[in-house]
């Protein structure tokens, strides 16, 4: 009786031990969709602690380089390089870099670094023009709502293509 107590209780752990490892396992964070070109520099180089700074879009360094999710962040100086090392989701674009108005959809595409908005503390972009973020903007909220709830599946489809 005892030995088929152990043996239960030792299933029992056994099971709930690997449960706890597949549930880790499947909610790794993992490298996120970010848009890159053909060299792997995220957002076209853009500086993105620039724009909470700065309050506009600028031109980063390869000099100020640092490797995130895959890809290659460019900074205008070694203080912004630091800012985002010590916290990258404070300032890295929301999407990956990729069109806020796009992601609505669940489309995965390339954002104008230069057509972007600080909502909520949070940085977007879209693909088009300045009027084309105005649009955006005008209905911002609903927008970023709708683009977040496709943003989970679009992930989940980007690494299974990996």
């Amino acid at each position: 009786m005892r030995t088929s107590l152990v043996q239960s209780l030792g299933s029992v752990l056994l099971a709930l031990l690997l449960s706890v490892i597949g549930a880790v396992s499947s909610h790794a964070d993992g490298p996120k969709p970010v848009a890159t070109g053909p060299d792997h520099v995220a957002i076209q180089g853009y500086d993105t602690v620039a724009y909470f700074t700065d309050g506009k879009a600028v031109k980063g360094s390869n000099d100020f380089e640092y490797t995130w999710d895959d890809a290659k962040w460019r900074f205008a100086s070694a203080a912004h390089r630091d800012m985002f090392v010590a916290d990258p989701d404070q300032y890295m674009p929301q999407f990956g870099g990729f069109c806020a108005g796009a992601m609505r959809s669940g489309n995965l595409v390339p954002a104008n670094p230069e057509a972007w908005a600080i909502v909520g503390g949070k940085l977007y972009m879209v693909a088009g023009t300045p009027e084309d973020l105005d649009r955006w903007k005008a209905n911002a909220a609903e927008n970023i709502k709708q683009a977040d709830e496709r943003w989970p599946a679009v992930q989940g489809k980007a690494a299974q293509n990996r």
